[in-house]
């Protein structure tokens, strides 16, 4: 089954909006995803860089090619951030001289393709990458290591959306005041 992203996407928007009214200190970007990435874009990506993106991945760029300040201050990346430029390099000067833990399981920048790149801070997330094939799981990484592990990008976006309402939660309850 398909997953509905409009939906999500607008769920992510919404809530996003909610914080953008209750955040007078502009502590978060309030942005909107990229327009959608036609197929033909996504299969002349894939053909460029080798890789096969994973389904629900792929499905998403499909739907918003990327999402400035996607989280906080977090970008996910568009197809072009995904072939190269600043949030890869970024991602490969970190992960090359990663944490242990992401080291010791094996990742580095030819085994995992960055997702979402924070250029203020070291955290990122990333799908890892086995024979060309982009794998359905994101980590979630920063200077301790793996701090979480999704099956799906699917997974992951849900729990984006639930990391925001907490946001929201404590910017009602005046937790993020300057």
């Amino acid at each position: 089954m398909m997953t509905d992203w409009p939906t999500k996407i607008v769920e992510l928007v919404r809530v996003k909006e909610r914080i953008a009214k209750l955040d007078v200190d502009k502590l978060f970007p309030y942005t909107l995803p990229a327009v959608a990435a036609p197929p033909a874009r996504v299969d002349a990506f894939e053909e460029h860089t080798g890789l096969t993106l994973d389904p629900g991945h792929r499905s998403f760029l499909e739907a918003a090619d990327g999402w400035p300040a996607f989280f906080e201050t977090q970008d996910l990346l568009s197809l072009e951030q995904l072939a190269g430029g600043e949030h890869r390099d970024a991602f490969t000067a970190w992960i090359d001289s990663a944490p242990p833990q992401a080291l010791a399981e094996g990742y580095s920048s030819a085994t995992l393709l960055p997702i979402a790149v924070d250029l203020e801070m070291p955290l990122f997330a990333a799908m890892p990458v086995v024979d060309g094939r982009v794998a359905s799981q994101v980590l979630s990484l920063d200077p301790s290591g793996i701090i979480d592990d999704f099956d799906s990008f699917e997974a992951y976006f849900d729990s984006t959306i639930a990391y925001t309402l907490r946001n929201l939660a404590d910017f009602e309850s005046g937790a993020y005041r300057l």
